[in-house]
């Protein structure tokens, strides 16, 4: 008999992976003891676009029959223990969630599949090699007693990651290339990595209907929100992209409300609505797009989605734009 492998999700960058690996041809099972026969994902609530992703794509699966093994669950604010259970089949999008630490805490899996969110996973892959506690980049150095707890849970997760890969029983799948260095450091310390081209996304893409013709794509930032830009910068950023070309805004998922109005005020610039990842917004477009953006995974995950289509997309520093 088959098992249920459950995936947890914390973003719609997660949620694509976790349908991305479910559509990779089946692997050699000779060394896996639970062959996989359907796949629930378990989304977690409380984000926007998390919640409206997996009701579209939810949507989209079951009018097309594609993926008939991927079963979308209810959103939770809280990881399904009942679900992730010790000795389980796990697909996890971020082991750097204190969610999920505390579960890897209290129950190993007996296999483990992590997807991409994002250029994190070189991060990881770094932390992973040097048997470092995974800690997102700048955190852990306050010394309160929650940040001691961090630690203590970032320490045991990667000694239970290191250990499933040792053994055979850690798989990442990533939409970074075989060769890329964070690829090869994964496999030597026994992970197996497969590499997907976002296939399932652009074959369920909004093709950039929501962009207007002659619009240049501005894709939105969590740094304002992150505190490592101002919002005057920002707007600046932005608004002397608009002088240039009018401006197709694709507001971040972690952007306040307050940002949106005062960018949604600026001339020439039309806000465009986020119900799902840019990737998804933009994959399938027929026409060449140009897409700009701050630092951003989705620099690297756009060259893929976008691929054949003619579109450019590019790093605008802030310097350049406002020199």
């Amino acid at each position: 008999m088959g098992g249920t492998q459950h995936a947890w999700v914390e973003s719609p960058l997660q949620f694509l992976g976790v349908l991305e690996h479910a559509a990779l041809p089946p692997r050699d099972l000779s060394a896996s003891s639970m062959p996989i026969q359907s796949i629930v994902v378990h989304p977690r609530a409380g984000d926007a676009q998390l919640e409206s992703t997996a009701a579209a794509l939810h949507h989209d699966l079951e009018r097309s029959g594609w993926l008939p093994h991927v079963e979308v669950s209810l959103e939770r604010r809280v990881i399904p223990a009942g679900r992730f259970v010790e000795g389980g089949s796990w697909i996890l999008g971020d082991p750097f969630s204190g969610q999920v630490q505390a579960r890897l805490a209290r129950a190993v899996p007996g296999e483990l599949v992590l997807v991409d969110d994002g250029a994190i996973t070189r991060h990881l892959a770094d932390l992973l090699v040097a048997g470092k506690p995974l800690l997102r980049p700048g955190a852990g150095r306050a010394r309160s007693p929650f940040t001691r707890l961090r630690r203590s849970l970032a320490e045991g997760a990667s000694r239970v990651l290191r250990h499933a890969a040792t053994q055979g029983r850690l798989e990442v799948t990533t939409y970074l290339a075989p060769d890329d260095p964070a690829v090869q450091q994964l496999r030597s310390i026994g992970a197996r990595v497969r590499s997907h081209r976002f296939d399932v996304t652009r074959a369920h893409g909004r093709a950039a209907r929501a962009v207007s013709e002659g619009a240049i794509v501005v894709l939105g930032t969590a740094a304002v929100a992150d505190g490592t830009a101002t919002a005057a910068e920002h707007l600046d950023w932005v608004a002397a992209i608009a002088r240039r070309q009018p401006v197709a805004y694709a507001p971040h998922r972690r952007e306040p409300a307050w940002m949106l109005r005062a960018l949604s005020r600026l001339a020439r610039v039309t806000l465009l609505s986020a119900p799902v990842p840019i990737e998804l917004a933009l994959a399938a477009t027929s026409r060449p797009l140009t897409v700009v953006s701050r630092p951003s995974t989705a620099l690297e995950t756009l060259e893929l989605v976008l691929r054949g289509s003619g579109s450019t997309i590019e790093f605008v520093p802030t310097s350049e734009v406002l020199a």
